[in-house]
């Protein structure tokens, strides 16, 4: 088991599912965990459930729901203010379309805002942190997803397709981040890597009972299946150094071709920025 002991991880959307799994599995290999959530009382359970497991180092919890730009820049703050360095951020926290569009606190469409946005603003304003730690690492948790619709980045808030375009469209953008943060942080000794984690749950064919029972019973396996790629990218001795890759079950995968358009990635990184009012 690879040794992180002495390396500080940050794990959003942490307090259930696979990012629960990760931090979890991190502090077993003797790391500093900063779990996040936007619930008080899920973080109090999740600080429990990686206690129970007597991590090393203790572990910490931030409230901010991504859904508000503010409160991901006021959990920036706690993070810059509490720790020397981030070895370790797991760009994970994230929402699945729904039947309607809705939008977050500050205008945005809510899946783009939490899937991307979010992110994209953490990452910026903890980047100092980043290029303090000797070789950090950004792992950015995308979907197979990103293949199922075109993307428009004239339309990123999806006002002229259908709903489910808004999550498959963040999935995209969260893979043109992670390659032009890798081709931006290239000499600051920081990798940036995206992923699909696999199925981890599904609301699909519910209606039939014993679909229903498969997933309640395979959950568990699941999450940890999900969670293999993100603890074999935050830790893995294989995979120093590299960077601007995409990967599934540990291996290195071929995304959509698109996702490596440079112009698009950067007019995509032009729009965020002032999305987010960088």
């Amino acid at each position: 088991m690879t040794d992180m002991s002495g390396k500080i991880c940050v794990v959003t959307g942490s307090t259930d599912g696979i990012g629960l799994e990760t931090a979890k599995t991190l502090a077993s290999k003797g790391a500093k965990i900063i779990i996040h959530g936007r619930n008080a009382d899920k973080g109090a359970r999740a600080l429990a459930a990686i206690n129970a497991l007597s991590p090393k180092e203790p572990v910490e919890f931030i409230k901010a729901d991504f859904a508000s730009l503010a409160d991901v820049r006021a959990m920036a703050e706690q993070l810059n203010i509490m720790l020397p360095r981030i070895d370790v951020l797991i760009n994970n926290a994230g929402a699945s379309s729904t039947a309607q569009l809705s939008q977050s606190k500050d205008g945005h469409e809510l899946t783009f805002a939490v899937n991307h946005l979010a992110p994209f603003l953490l990452t910026h304003l903890v980047l100092d942190k980043l290029k303090a730690a000797p070789s950090a690492r950004v792992v950015n948790v995308s979907s197979v997803g990103h293949k199922m619709a075109p993307f428009d980045i004239n339309d990123l808030m999806t006002e002229k397709a259908k709903p489910v375009h808004a999550y498959f469209r963040a999935k995209f953008a969260n893979i043109l981040f992670s390659n032009q943060l890798a081709r931006r942080l290239s000499d600051d000794g920081i990798s940036s890597n995206a992923l699909h984690p696999g199925t981890v749950k599904s609301n699909f064919g519910h209606e039939a009972k014993q679909t229903a029972l498969f997933y309640k019973l395979a959950t568990p396996f699941l999450v940890k299946q999900g969670a293999a790629t993100l603890i074999y990218l935050a830790s893995s001795p294989e995979v120093e150094g590299a960077t601007g890759g995409y990967y599934f079950k540990c291996k290195l995968k071929a995304p959509a071709k698109e996702t490596d358009d440079v112009n698009l990635a950067e007019l995509l990184w032009q729009k965020s920025e002032a999305l987010v009012g960088l």
